[in-house]
């Protein structure tokens, strides 16, 4: 899962949750609050009414002082009542709580303040009620309130939360974007720095931009050995190699010795090509070769067809041109560009049996430009492919003279040249797909 991902899950969730516990009690605090509210209420009417019988008596309750009958009256609503009665009986009454009351066959819950109190030798029972209906009301009112607020908060929170997880994120995308994802060689490292305001990120960028000069400096020095290397190997084997035609050229040579001789000089021969390749392997990946040409894709093609069409006649070995569109492919190097398809060529010729068949072929694609060499040789192992893709250099199979650098330059050259490489083997032959992009 992403990190912006798991931001967003973890602050959705913890609001959530925050909302959600605020959710489940605020009713309960609500309507808390609302009780002690109406709780104060009807003491504050107790001490008006109190305050009106102490002034005025209990004449604005009773006609002509009969308590027979007591004093009750509720508002239009129902929603308040006051009641008076005379007890034979005092008893210490002064309390609150809730009732339920059938009112014109209704039932209502009250919430009730009963106080008994002394009048001229006389004693009183008064209670003063106030409706609970409103509170539920407001309860129900506010339960809908804070669900739809609470979605509705989780909603623009998603939202905000996604565009600003994206925004804080970003430097970091861009860092694995474009200085690690399409990096395949240490030289194409983007040293510029990403713009943020963010120190994590900031240290980031510049710890991975130390770390791949440190890398990039071991690889340099890595290719330059290999290119002194192969220039030092170079010269005694060509020494080598003149010494042993000078040593054909002595007139009591035996057949034994001429056959060894034979077998000395296609060793060197493997050698001064296996050191050859080295060092162009070296220079590309050096990037000692400039890419100001413009090439034409079709006639390449058509060109190395012809070239080697007589030789694949000569082994027997059907070559065949199937599709050449024409096609210009710029900032380039036309050298290495030659050199890379005529590479897969002469591996598809060395490796196809007699009566195989070579199929070539060039077209446009969508994304530019696309050439495959197709054979239906025996294939490439899969420990050979594994090999190659990874870079390495391998000589166990020199003395048979799969060594592996043809590919190996071709992946080389194709990264160079910006050229994807496709191969794609099987017992039934290998087809290279070269994708030129423009």
């Amino acid at each position: 899962m992403q990190l912006r991902s798991k931001m967003l899950l973890y602050n959705l969730l913890a609001k959530g949750l925050i909302l959600l516990v605020f959710l489940m009690s605020g009713p309960f605090f609500l309507k808390y609050f609302a009780v002690k509210n109406t709780d104060t209420r009807l003491l504050e009417k107790r001490e008006n009414v109190l305050q009106i019988i102490r002034n005025q008596g209990l004449d604005n309750f009773f006609v002509e002082e009969d308590y027979s009958r007591g004093f009750g009256s509720y508002n239009i609503l129902k929603e308040e009542y006051i009641l008076l009665e005379r007890i034979a009986e005092p008893f210490l009454v002064d309390t609150i709580y809730n009732e339920e009351r059938i009112i014109e066959e209704v039932s209502v819950t009250y919430r009730v303040c009963s106080y008994v109190f002394s009048f001229e030798e006389d004693y009183f029972l008064l209670e003063i009620g106030r409706s609970l209906e409103t509170i539920k009301d407001i309860e129900r009112i506010m339960f809908r309130i804070l669900y739809i607020t609470f979605f509705i908060f989780l909603l623009l929170t998603f939202f905000l939360d996604s565009a600003f997880g994206k925004w804080l994120v970003r430097p970091f995308k861009q860092i694995v974007e474009n200085k690690l994802l399409h990096i395949k060689e240490p030289q194409q490292f983007q040293y510029s720095p990403i713009k943020t305001s963010t120190d994590e990120f900031r240290l980031l960028d510049e710890s991975l931009s130390e770390m791949m000069k440190r890398i990039q400096k071991a690889f340099n020095q890595e290719r330059e050995f290999i290119s002194h290397a192969s220039h030092e190997l170079k010269t005694p084997l060509s020494i080598l190699q003149s010494k042993v035609e000078g040593i054909f050229n002595l007139p009591d040579l035996k057949q034994e010795q001429m056959e060894k001789l034979m077998d000395m000089q296609s060793t060197v021969q493997k050698m001064k090509k296996m050191v050859n390749s080295l060092l162009l392997i070296s220079k590309v990946n050096n990037a000692q070769f400039l890419k100001t040409d413009s090439v034409d894709l079709g006639e390449l093609l058509s060109d190395l067809h012809q070239e080697w069409k007589s030789m694949a006649d000569d082994k027997n070995i059907k070559m065949l041109l199937q599709k050449n569109e024409l096609y210009q492919f710029t900032a380039t190097n036309e050298s290495l560009c030659i050199m890379m398809v005529q590479n897969a060529l002469v591996n598809a010729l060395k490796y196809t049996p007699d009566r195989g068949k070579i199929s070539l072929s060039g077209e446009k694609t969508e994304s530019g430009y696309q050439i495959t060499v197709v054979d239906n040789g025996k294939g490439i192992s899969k420990e050979m492919m594994d090999q190659i893709q990874n870079g390495t250099v391998f000589l166990k199979d020199a003395s048979k003279d799969k060594s592996g650098f043809g590919l190996q330059l071709i992946y080389k050259i194709g990264l160079f040249l910006n050229v994807g490489v496709q191969i794609e083997t099987n017992t039934n032959g290998t087809s290279l797909i070269f994708d030129f992009k423009n």
